[in-house]
């Protein structure tokens, strides 16, 4: 089950402001009915509840590819240098938090992702490597 939050969403075409579950953590050796909207790039699809309109939320999504070792982050407003070097920054704060974290970190790879082309080939390639 993948990891979600509530976040509120504004509704481009109506205008009403509305709740909606989201998705912020997944890991591939369990979310494997992910695959399709991951490769599709529109992880975070909401609807509105009044006029029906439907929604592809632009927000960062950790997704796990075990056995791999490797975390990535796709977020695709991290597409400038800047938004990836803040992001990374705050990678490394937080598994400098403690010990096991850091370890963790030494053996996984972190990578960050803004293109959904790209982030479709990874889970293309991870897909058949664990079909």
């Amino acid at each position: 089950m993948p990891g979600t939050s509530t976040t509120e969403v504004r509704c481009q075409k109506c205008g009403r402001v509305f709740e909606a579950e989201v998705i912020d953590h997944i890991d591939m050796s369990q979310d494997r009915d992910l695959l399709k909207r991951i490769k599709s790039g529109k992880i975070n699809r909401v609807q509105c509840p009044k006029c029906k309109k439907v929604h592809y939320l632009d927000r960062g999504v950790v997704i796990n590819f075990e056995p791999e070792n490797l975390i990535v982050l796709y977020d695709p407003s991290a597409s400038r240098p800047e938004v990836r070097e803040e992001l990374m920054r705050d990678y490394r704060s937080v598994v400098m938090f403690n010990e096991v974290l850091e370890e963790v970190a030494q053996e996984t790879e972190f990578k960050i992702v803004s293109d959904s082309a790209e982030l479709k080939k990874m889970v293309e390639q991870w897909a058949k490597a664990h079909s």
